[in-house]
């Protein structure tokens, strides 16, 4: 009898857990939810170091559009509350699974964590920036000379490192898109810095846990291209100034790898300079900004981070040569070593700069200009179109 009533029983007390777990379910989401929309927004995350994105404004062609809805779940998941948590715990759950790469992030030999880039390279937008580049690139080798205008599409450690990625890694997109670039340029305007990097692939020219490359892979980079223009590069001692870095690979997946370190490359003869920020009076008296080294974004430590423009200026050099670098921060390593070289040396970061560079080309009077940027990073920009400007 006992046993009728348990079995009479059983289907309505599963329907009571199956209800009070959903339930518990949709309180859940409903006060996560909640506690995001009414917490105040962060604007940047200092993990990832990135601008977070915020509360959209509603308004009648974005909601028809679809954007509004495409916005408000960016939003929610840049803002949602306990995110950093939530990212770890995802990261330690697929790996407890076994994979080998996560959120785009190859688990590499060495403790190395490298990005991917799959479909960066093949997306329309790549393409798009190729072209872009070279029409511009047109001008500017007609304008100065190719001696004295290079591209400098700097390869990323998925395709330096092939040696150290999983088995069933594919990097090879990245190549392909990179002779692409080459092709599409004037004749003599493209240097192959993926070729002094190879040459070096055993030395630790970029970071483990960071997409950038180690100031010891700029150093190659600039020798060689200071000694394809006729230019002798001096005697330099590095120094080591943290060896506590975990940069925003890391950060992505919100794991703690084996921590970087940051080193800068002192000039045996060193020489006077001063920095102008943005055309103000923020004026500065050296490249390196030592707060940066106490803060999550240590690589900031070359020149405070991304301004829109920095006008280096070297007042006792007599080089009578100018240099504009249009730049990601891939440059902030690389553009010290060219101090020597010229009397000064400016980096533009179109994704900041709104004036005209047009404009600008023709006040300063440059002598040479070099577009430096890192393959991934110019594949997806979208600022490019301002070349034109």
């Amino acid at each position: 009898m006992n046993y009728e009533k348990e079995a009479h029983y059983e289907p309505s007390m599963n329907r009571t857990v199956s209800v009070n777990i959903v339930l518990l379910f949709l309180v859940l989401v409903v006060g996560f939810t909640a506690a995001t929309i009414l917490k105040p927004q962060d604007e940047r995350s200092e993990t990832e170091n990135r601008s977070l994105a915020q509360r959209p404004d509603l308004t009648w062609e974005s909601l028809l559009s679809g954007q509004f809805a495409a916005d408000y779940e960016e939003y929610l998941s840049d803002q949602f509350i306990g995110r950093d948590g939530w990212i770890t715990l995802r990261t330690d759950f697929e790996r407890a699974a076994g994979k080998k790469d996560i959120s785009g992030v190859y688990f590499a030999k060495d403790g190395y964590l490298i990005e991917s880039h799959t479909g960066s390279f093949t997306a329309r937008q790549a393409d798009a920036n190729k072209n872009l580049l070279a029409s511009w690139a047109e001008d500017m080798a007609e304008k100065y000379g190719p001696d004295h205008f290079t591209v400098m599409i700097i390869p990323n450690a998925v395709d330096i490192l092939r040696d150290k990625l999983p088995a069933y890694a594919d990097p090879y997109d990245e190549e392909v898109y990179l002779a692409k670039i080459r092709d599409a340029l004037p004749e003599g305007t493209f240097f192959d810095a993926s070729s002094v990097l190879k040459e070096h692939k055993d030395e630790e020219i970029y970071y483990r846990t960071d997409h950038h490359w180690k100031t010891l892979g700029a150093f190659y980079v600039y020798q060689a291209w200071a000694a394809s223009k006729g230019q002798s590069v001096g005697a330099y001692t590095p120094k080591t100034v943290t060896e506590s870095f975990e940069g925003t690979i890391s950060s992505k997946l919100g794991i703690s790898g084996r921590p970087d370190s940051i080193e800068r490359y002192d000039p045996d003869v060193p020489k006077d300079y001063y920095l102008v920020y943005n055309q103000t009076d923020d004026v500065r008296n050296t490249i390196y900004q030592e707060s940066f080294l106490d803060r999550k974004d240590k690589y900031s430590y070359f020149y405070g981070g991304n301004f829109a423009l920095i006008e280096s200026k070297m007042p006792a050099s007599c080089t009578g040569r100018k240099l504009l670098i249009i730049k990601d921060s891939y440059a902030h390593c690389f553009a010290p070593f060219s101090y020597e070289n010229f009397d000064e040396v400016d980096l533009l970061d179109l994704r900041y700069y709104n004036s005209s560079l047009s404009g600008l080309l023709d006040s300063k009077n440059y002598t040479d200009v070099l577009f430096l940027e890192n393959a991934a990073g110019f594949a997806e920009e979208t600022s490019l179109s301002k070349l034109g400007t």
